[in-house]
Parts: C-alpha cells; sequence; structure tokens
C-alpha cells in the first residue's frame, strides 16, 4: 500500500510586515495594494464589497494576503482586522486608508506596531 502525504506548496511564515490597506475600490487603493506586494510586504485588505476584494484571492499571492470583509465605519470591525491580519501574516505595521473611511484613525493607529 501507497501512502501519499500532501505537503503544501505554501506555508505561510510570519516573519515579513504586514500592512492592513481600507480598500475602496479606487484605481489608487489598487495601486497602492500591488506596490505593497511588490515591495515583499505582507497584506491584509478590508473592505466592504467583495469585488473589491477579489483580485487578491489569487494563487499567486495566497501566502502573503488576506481579506476581509469589514466596515470601516466601525472600529471593532477593524480592530478585528487587524488582530486577524497579526495573528495571520505577522506583525502590523501600517494601516493605509486611502479613501479616508476610517472612522477612529487613533485606535487603529494605537494597534499598528
Amino acid at each position: 500500500m501507497t501512502t501519499i502525504t500532501h505537503q503544501p506548496s505554501v506555508i505561510r511564515t510570519a516573519h515579513a510586515d504586514t500592512v492592513v490597506l481600507i480598500m475602496d475600490g479606487s484605481v489608487r487603493a489598487h495601486s497602492l495594494a500591488r506596490q505593497i506586494l511588490d515591495r515583499g510586504k505582507n497584506l491584509a485588505i478590508a473592505g466592504t464589497r467583495g469585488h473589491d476584494l477579489v483580485p487578491y484571492v489569487d494563487a499567486a499571492v495566497r501566502d502573503r494576503v488576506v481579506t476581509v470583509i469589514a466596515d470601516p465605519a466601525d472600529p471593532t470591525q477593524i480592530d478585528a482586522v487587524i488582530e486577524r491580519a497579526s495573528d495571520t501574516l505577522g506583525p502590523v505595521i501600517m494601516v493605509v486608508d486611502p479613501g479616508g473611511l476610517l472612522a477612529d484613525v487613533r485606535a487603529a493607529d494605537r494597534h499598528a506596531a
């Protein structure tokens, strides 16, 4: 009898810094997401619309990206996004909000390293 063990092709590591991006669907926000990934950072993307997050549910970056449906106007939801990003990808060093959607910027800043 042959035993086949599946080895994941990608293993998440919590060594790289993580940036949380509040996605507003704009060209600017999508450009920032690509720049963050191109610079080797992990990326947690939070937005209210699933279709804005779909481009980042991609096999090429799945080990470096977490997407979350969340309301940026609700500080509790953003706190949860930051916590999940830290636990999954590594320490959050920055929260980027290109559309100015965060209701409580200071609360988000307190949770970033």
